[in-house]
């Protein structure tokens, strides 16, 4: 689609990027790289994306230094958790990387900034740490766990596994949430548990616990618990149960969402707030947005970007 590359430029600097290249310069004229494209054409003439990256040149350079965005929610992922659920996936697509991928699109779409960070990386500053999926828990995650002033949303399999790839002895999830995973059930295609606008789907996880039921289907079945700060999801983090629980986990803090259409995500970098659309539709931007328009305007085209200045909380 035409703007894509813009688009993607522009997003990579509103995450911080410091460098953006393209690969490749020129379209070889030889290989299986033949099929590449580059920003020029074999005989060395200009290939139409050169004027969108012209384009986006001057305007990263008009809009200047951004300055950091402001921490609101970390996404803990490690590579180690999906080999693990690689290794044993107890069900198709049931892995640590699509478990990340669904609670990162809930997030976006609800208008957040979110930063992908290493179960090492420190939690300061941030407001809301949600866990997707991490079958082994390190030391060093549940101290910082345990200084955390902010709402903890941990999904599935977390704490399944040791160092020695066996199931703890304490049972999981361990001491990332006070209960005892009892039994688990892979549910076939077709098979839900229903709820208020969401549904048990593929996985399900019971539990010994003193927590607080939280998201709990018509049928009785608990899909997600609570326990002070944190909330335990027993259930495969399909979408529909992705946006009910994490709804319920951002009216715990100081951040605020937006009702974003289809296809449009934002991000803020400084005071600046980033709008992509993603979509195949032209969107409006929400009444939540700023109205100071620094490039582009209220309705965004296909693969369009705009930005606004202000502070989002």
């Amino acid at each position: 689609m035409a703007g894509m590359v813009r688009l993607w430029t522009l997003e990579a600097m509103a995450h911080g990027a410091e460098l953006v290249s393209y690969f490749r310069w020129r379209q070889a004229p030889f290989g299986q790289e033949q099929l590449h494209a580059g920003l020029l054409r074999p005989d060395d003439e200009s290939a139409p994306v050169l004027g969108e990256v012209e384009t986006v040149a001057r305007e990263i350079g008009d809009l200047g230094p951004l300055g950091s965005g402001p921490r609101q929610v970390a996404l803990i992922f490690s590579y180690e958790a999906d080999w693990v659920t690689s290794i044993q996936p107890q069900g198709a697509g049931l892995s640590a990387l699509w478990a990340a991928f669904d609670f990162y699109s809930g997030l976006r779409q609800m208008g957040l900034n979110v930063d992908i960070v290493h179960p090492s990386a420190s939690l300061d500053g941030y407001e809301l740490c949600v866990i997707p999926c991490l079958p082994i828990v390190s030391d060093v995650l549940l101290r910082n766990l345990e200084k955390f002033c902010g709402q903890v949303v941990v999904g599935p399999r977390s704490g399944s596994r040791g160092t020695d790839f066996a199931i703890p002895d304490g049972l999981p999830p361990g001491a990332l949430f006070p209960g005892k995973v009892s039994r688990i059930e892979s549910l076939r295609p077709g098979l839900a548990h229903e709820g208020d606008g969401w549904r048990i789907e593929q996985w399900l996880e019971h539990l010994e616990t003193d927590a607080e039921p939280e998201l709990v289907a018509a049928d009785g079945t608990t899909a997600s618990w609570r326990a002070g700060s944190i909330r335990y999801l027993g259930a495969w983090p399909t979408p529909d149960i992705v946006r009910a629980l994490l709804g319920l986990a951002v009216l715990d803090t100081n951040l605020s969402t937006h009702n974003l259409p289809e296809g449009l995500r934002l991000r803020q970098a400084g005071d600046h707030i980033f709008a992509f659309n993603y979509g195949n539709e032209s969107c409006d931007v929400p009444p939540s947005i700023p109205e100071c328009v620094v490039l582009g305007d209220r309705k965004i085209i296909p693969a369009g970007v705009a930005v606004y200045k202000n502070v989002l909380n």
